[in-house]
């Protein structure tokens, strides 16, 4: 099965997905003119110190200040602990303008986590022009290789600077590699530059939004297709192909079809499931995702698996399935933090110790740092994901108003997603006018948004688009009706969709 990437915009939103054949393994959505925060640098100014803490607030113009503690100083220790000495006390005091980097996204009460040592990530190399190091990602174990490109680095590294070689690096030449340095060196100048010109706050560089950054993250040579349906975001990933990497321009496709891409490719069903907290096992067993204030639990149960052996095979064969695809979920919904699994009870010892190893293999695929600490006595097994950005599922849900904020119904972007879907269908089957009823308050996020009118001038251009808002209508129920009729009977209360 190939393993391809697709990235679609639409109502604002740009949306990103990786999947293996139908089985999304990673969706990405975000607001198109939002400021990317996570990797974006500002100069900010220094609001409150506190030194019991060794913490500082900083305005970098966002809602709330930023968070910046001595014990983040480094945006990723990870590579760099013991080779790097990482400051304990912060030189800052009130009215300071300086230079920081958001590492993490703001959460709940918190504002943005910072740190003031920048760095830059390309597709094969992080750039760090503030800390003097050198390093190879610990991903890359074949010591040969590891070796050869540490050499290379030591050529190419900038005097008092610091390189880190990605994962991807491992097959790159080192044309590649110092063609990718000597763009993040210049960018850093610019980015100097800015920081000298503007006025605090202000963001003087923002990372690149969902495509740049599933090229950077996940294309390799392992990618099938990387599909595209926004004709300005497929230009903008062809300059970056043919500046940096030709492969990616051979496998680069502009989705040209009239329906929804998302939808042709069968990936909106998986969407769907994303924001139940059920997912299905192959074997007909299933696991139950649910998220507190303090961590994610997730439940293991056979369902309908009886297996065909004993109590025990059948009970660690659901357990196997768990792994995988709790490994697989952690990724798809970016859950982070701490995470409890309750497996199936299991009496055999070497089942218990084949279930951590079959987990921590799966959980290695992932980009993000994950920790499996063991298992209890009672078959619970923690673990913990780092946490940088909100889960996917943060733009495709929000509090119900029917259940006081104790459940979550589908957003308005996601309601007009799935009204764009159904129109998308209903004009290739050759309709010329589409009636559409639906909830008020849908009704008027469309037109006080301005939402599908690109659609209505470029792809429906010559069709008629009639919304007939209801109050009594569930927020997520709405009905799409075509016509061919020269004339089409609407009630009095019918808009005209642009």
């Amino acid at each position: 099965m190939s393993v391809n990437i697709f990235v679609d915009s639409h109502g604002g939103n740009v949306i990103g997905a990786v999947a293996d054949g139908k089985k999304l393994l990673e969706y990405r959505i975000e607001k198109k003119n939002k400021t990317v925060t996570i990797g974006s640098v500002f100069k900010g100014r220094v609001e409150n110190v506190l030194p019991g803490m060794q913490a500082a607030f900083v305005n970098v113009g966002l809602q709330k200040n930023g968070y910046l503690s001595a014990t983040d100083m480094l945006m990723d220790k990870s590579e760099l602990v013991g080779k790097v000495e990482i400051p304990s006390i912060l030189h800052l005091k009130e009215g300071d303008e300086i230079m920081v980097q958001a590492v993490k996204d703001p959460a709940g009460s918190k504002g943005v986590r910072l740190t003031s040592n920048v760095s830059f990530a390309a597709r094969y190399v992080v750039f760090m022009p503030t800390i003097d190091f050198l390093g190879v990602s610990r991903r890359i174990t074949n010591e040969k290789t590891r070796e050869k490109l540490m050499q290379i680095a030591q050529t190419l590294k900038p005097e008092g600077q610091g390189i880190i070689i990605r994962t991807a690096a491992e097959h790159a030449t080192k044309s590649d590699i110092k063609r990718e340095i000597a763009y993040l060196v210049e960018q850093y100048k610019h980015i100097l530059n800015d920081f000298h010109l503007v006025e605090a706050p202000k963001c003087v560089f923002e990372e690149g939004n969902v495509a740049v950054r599933l090229i950077r993250d996940v294309y390799n040579s392992e990618i099938d297709k990387f599909i595209v349906g926004d004709k300005d975001i497929y230009e903008k990933v062809l300059e970056y192909a043919k500046r940096f990497d030709s492969s990616l321009k051979h496998k680069l496709k502009l989705y040209g079809k009239k329906t929804d891409m998302f939808h042709y490719y069968g990936l909106d069903e998986d969407v769907t499931t994303l924001l139940g907290n059920t997912v299905e096992l192959d074997n007909g067993g299933y696991i139950v995702i649910d998220k507190t204030e303090a961590l994610t639990s997730i439940d293991v149960n056979t369902g309908k698996y009886v297996g065909s052996a004993n109590l025990e095979d059948t009970v660690f064969n659901t357990n196997l399935l768990a792994a995988k695809e709790i490994a697989r979920q952690l990724r798809l919904r970016n859950i982070s933090g701490i995470i409890v699994v309750d497996f199936i009870d299991m009496e055999d010892e070497g089942h218990k110790e084949g279930l951590l190893t079959v987990l921590e293999e799966y959980l290695a695929e992932d980009r993000e740092k994950c920790h499996v600490v063991g298992m209890s006595p009672i078959g619970l097994v923690e673990i913990t994901r780092k946490k940088k950005r909100r889960e996917s599922t943060s733009m495709l849900v929000k509090p119900c108003p029917y259940c006081q904020g104790s459940g979550l119904i589908w957003s308005n972007d996601y309601i007009v997603m799935r009204i764009r879907t159904g129109l998308l269908d209903l004009f290739a089957d050759g309709y010329d006018t589409a009636i559409v009823d639906l909830n008020v308050e849908i009704a008027d996020y469309i037109l006080a948004k301005g939402l599908l009118k690109k659609d209505v001038e470029r792809i429906w251009k010559g069709k008629r688009i009639y919304v007939i808002p209801h109050k009594t209508y569930h927020q997520q129920f709405f009905l799409i009706k075509g016509d061919n009729g020269k004339v089409v009977e609407v009630p009095d209360s019918a808009i005209l969709l642009y």
